[in-house]
């Protein structure tokens, strides 16, 4: 055991290593959740005490989740129809917000090798997958379309706050071989080897 491995708990068998999520593709509500709090997730801001508790609990986990993976070695990625999903936005500053961090999300995901060629790809796979048995649980189509974009970019997890639908119907989706995770079910996975990288 090296000096920073922290040292075998229940939590750590639960949750081992080499299940912490590698390819992450984020939901356009992660993105949204981001950008609005990011005073509280990037900067230390404490979040209102009066916020509703779930999504308190995605501010924190998110917060906890990039200070870690900002010294290790994930990625995060996200697509075109995260940016469209945006682009969708009531409100110029909000819009605005969103479409430049959105935009810097997708040039980081270029950056680890997610190019034109997989872009295109991406598309073509969702057309086809999206009206699928596979993905028929989802009854939104563009979730069907954001869970297919990530299978296609080769995510081994999706970040979801959508509780009631996504994140409701992954047993059925499983299948997929996409773990289909919320913020703090993400932490989870992370917490017990934290220390690797802090």
């Amino acid at each position: 055991m090296t000096k920073n491995e922290p040292s075998p708990t229940s939590e750590s068998l639960k949750f081992p290593f080499e299940k912490i999520p590698q390819r992450v593709f984020l939901d356009t509500n992660i993105v949204d959740c981001l950008v609005k709090w990011s005073t509280c997730i990037f900067e230390g801001e404490q979040p209102p005490s009066e916020l509703d508790a779930t999504l308190l609990a995605d501010i924190v986990s998110l917060t906890r989740i990039f200070f870690v993976g900002s010294r290790a070695n994930w990625d995060i990625v996200v697509s075109h129809k995260t940016i469209a999903e945006l682009s969708e936005t009531p409100g110029d500053d909000l819009r605005n917000r969103l479409l430049t961090y959105g935009g810097d999300l997708a040039e980081y995901s270029m950056a680890n090798g997610i190019g034109h060629e997989d872009r295109k790809y991406a598309s073509d796979f969702a057309r086809r997958l999206v009206d699928s048995s596979f993905l028929a649980p989802l009854p939104d189509i563009n979730d069907r379309e954001l869970v297919a974009h990530a299978i296609a970019l080769k995510c081994d997890t999706f970040c979801t706050r959508d509780r009631r639908s996504i994140h409701r119907k992954r047993q059925q989706l499983r299948s997929l071989r996409l773990q289909i995770l919320t913020p703090d079910e993400w932490w989870q996975h992370i917490r017990p080897w934290a220390a690797l990288w802090i």
